[in-house]
Order: structure tokens, then C-alpha cells, then sequence
């Protein structure tokens, strides 16, 4: 197998949410094509060309897979006639490694990854696996891009998708309940304020990383006998972290369940 060591274009079988975000990214250093029965007229103006899966495949150096596991089997026929040396990143949940690997007649320059939403912006976590030797790979200059990557076992995935894949919507959720709250108590738009909240916080925690544990910069907030320590108290005794693990478990059980 030839390494590719320069890195031009990049191609996306899909540009749905996951792969838009992904495009918002890389389109500023690369060039994008795109195989997607919807043209998006965001994309376009990002300079993405929308080709057939042929010209993608033959013009790029590396190719995401941004689809639905229902679509694998049906794109990896039509892909696997056409891989040379390009690389593959899979960016489809719960689609195993060696499964992929079978799919595309045992093509081995692929990579198995799991982001977030935030490669948008380059602030994602980012799991990665591969039969490929990582480190030497030019296909981290793409991945790091889009955020923090970590290689992990392939077992982990599950879990990793359900902690840190499934993150934002848990964060979401909690910014959802402040702001219905925040209504209850007469703000009528109190979306924009949490979203500063949520910048700021995210701005403490960045500036203390290393020095700092989550708990630490907690205590910093909820001083000795104020408000948000009674707030805090509250949350501790009725027992919602248990719940938070619990439902993050069924989560990981689920993840398991539909890679089987």
C-alpha cells in the first residue's frame, strides 16, 4: 500500500449534518468534493463540488464516509472497485473496523474515527482506530484539524460514543431545562445569555486545563454557604448522578447492541 504524503482533496460520501460540519472545517486548506443526492447551498458556497461517487473516489486522497449504516454495504460495493491508495475514514456509528475491512475486499488503509458535532470547529474529541500504523499516517494532519484525536480500542468505541459523541445533546439537554426555568422566572429569551454562559464556561475550564479538575473549578463557583451551593446539594442528594449513569450505561448497551 503507497502512503499518500500530500493531502489536496478530500472527498465526503455523504454531506448530511455529520459531514457538513467536517466540510465547514476543512474547506478553508482543502479542496472538497462531495457524492450526496442533495446539494446544499451552504456547501456551495464553501466551494465543494458535488461529483458522482467515481470521480470522488478517483480525485480524492482521502475519503470520509459520512452516512447512515444502512447506506455501508450499498456504497462500499460501488467504492471498493475503485480504492487504489486513498484513505478511508469512517465516520459511521456502531460499523466495526473488520466489517468495513470485509466490505471493501480487504482494503487496508482505513480508519475507524468518532467525533462531535464541534469539528466544526475544531474543538472535538476525536476516537480513532486503525490496522495502519497512526502515527506515521498523513491522515492525522486532516483529523487534527478537527479537534483533539485519541487512539483508542476498538472496544471503547461504544463507549466513547456514548460520553463524548452523544456530549453536546446531554449539555443541550441541561441548557434546555436553565432556560425553561429561566422563562418560569419572567426571561423571556434567556436562550443567547446561556449561550454566553456556556462560551465563558467552556473559557475558565480551557484556561485552567492542567492544573485544574472539574471539581476544582466547581468549588470556584459554588462558594461556602451561597446560592449555587444549595443548588448543588440539592442535585447531590436526589440522587441524578446515578441517574446520569444509568442512562449513559443503556446508552453504551444500546451502541453494543446495534454494532452486533
Amino acid at each position: 500500500m503507497k502512503e499518500i504524503k500530500e493531502i489536496n482533496t478530500i472527498g465526503f460520501i455523504g454531506a448530511g449534518n455529520l459531514g457538513k460540519h467536517a466540510i465547514e472545517r476543512l474547506a478553508p486548506s482543502h479542496n472538497i468534493l462531495a457524492f450526496d443526492p442533495i446539494e446544499d447551498k451552504k456547501m456551495l458556497n464553501f466551494g465543494v463540488n458535488y461529483v458522482d461517487i467515481n470521480e470522488l473516489v478517483n480525485g480524492s486522497e482521502i475519503i470520509f464516509l459520512t452516512i447512515k449504516p444502512n447506506k455501508v454495504e450499498e456504497i462500499a460495493f460501488d467504492i471498493s472497485k475503485l480504492l487504489s491508495s486513498q484513505s478511508v475514514i469512517s465516520f459511521v456509528a456502531g460499523l466495526k473496523l473488520n466489517t468495513l475491512k470485509k466490505l471493501l475486499n480487504n482494503y487496508e488503509n482505513i480508519y475507524r474515527a468518532m467525533p462531535t458535532l464541534g469539528i466544526s470547529s475544531g474543538s472535538s474529541p476525536i476516537a480513532i482506530h486503525s490496522e495502519v500504523d497512526i502515527n506515521e499516517s498523513s491522515v492525522m494532519s486532516v483529523l487534527n484539524l478537527l479537534g483533539r484525536c485519541l487512539h483508542i480500542d476498538e472496544h471503547q468505541f461504544d463507549a466513547f460514543t456514548s460520553i463524548f459523541g452523544a456530549g453536546p445533546a446531554y449539555i443541550s439537554h441541561l441548557s434546555d431545562t436553565l432556560a425553561e426555568i429561566a422563562k418560569e422566572h419572567g426571561f423571556i429569551e434567556p436562550e443567547p445569555w446561556i449561550r454566553d454562559m456556556l462560551d465563558g464556561t467552556s473559557f475558565i475550564h480551557k484556561s485552567n486545563e492542567g492544573s485544574k479538575k472539574f471539581e476544582d473549578i466547581k468549588t470556584m463557583v459554588a462558594s461556602k454557604g451561597g446560592v449555587t451551593e444549595a443548588a448543588l446539594k440539592k442535585i447531590d442528594s436526589s440522587g441524578l448522578k446515578d441517574i446520569w449513569r444509568e442512562a449513559i450505561n443503556d446508552a453504551i448497551k444500546k451502541s453494543k447492541s446495534l454494532g452486533d
